[in-house]
């Protein structure tokens, strides 16, 4: 019975790893169509037209069109991440309340099995009485076997999306310093020119210096 039940556990680990590579890939496109379902009512064809000294802050609005995008990912992932974080907790409650049933069958089953042993009540109903309280603990352990399958996958899942939600982070956090870094180089005059200015700047007094030799 035994070698049943492990048989039972490979079987539905497998599927239910199968079921979470297809639960993430589904996740990923869920995303990628939430974000492009918002399109632009912009012509193209009329914007490519539009000479370069028009086109001030469309680049700064189109980065930060991409900063939110990839805020929406980040936020979906979140959402995943609570959901399973709750189904595992579920499925948490539900082993703890089969490994109680089966620790109250075991109290029962050693009861009537010391109760045959001593030769008291009807021994029909004893071997009856101890049969059934096998099978269901049996029963017990095969549910809890494929509860227990459940955790691990959602487990994978859950140890997945944090590593994606990190990146994810890391993503957008470098988007933003690589945009900043670019208002800085704008609004920063290069060094080279204002040394350059300085060094045309002349002291009052240069040019009567000159006059005086």
């Amino acid at each position: 019975m035994r070698r049943v039940l492990y048989s039972v556990l490979i079987l539905a680990l497998t599927m239910l790893l199968f079921t979470s590579c297809e639960a993430t890939k589904g996740l990923k496109g869920s995303i990628t169509s939430r974000v492009r379902s918002f399109t632009s009512s912009v012509d193209d064809e009329l914007f490519s037209q539009v000479p370069a000294e028009y086109r001030r802050g469309v680049h700064k609005a189109e980065f930060d069109l991409k900063v939110a995008e990839e805020k929406v990912r980040l936020a979906d992932l979140k959402g995943k991440l609570a959901r399973l974080q709750k189904k595992y907790a579920g499925d948490e409650e539900d082993v703890a309340d089969k490994y109680r049933d089966k620790a109250s069958v075991a109290v029962d089953l050693a009861k009537l099995e010391a109760i045959d042993r001593s030769g008291l009540g009807q021994e029909e109903d004893n071997v009856k009485a101890i049969a059934d309280l096998k099978s269901k603990k049996l029963k017990l352990e095969a549910d809890t076997i494929k509860i227990e399958a459940k955790l691990f996958a959602t487990e994978r899942q859950i140890k997945d999306l944090t590593k994606q939600i990190e990146e994810q982070a890391e993503k957008i956090e470098g988007m933003k310093m690589s945009d900043e870094q670019e208002e800085e180089a704008i609004e920063s005059p290069p060094i080279g020119k204002e040394e350059q200015k300085e060094e045309k700047v002349e002291t009052p007094g240069s040019e009567e210096g000159k006059t005086l030799f």
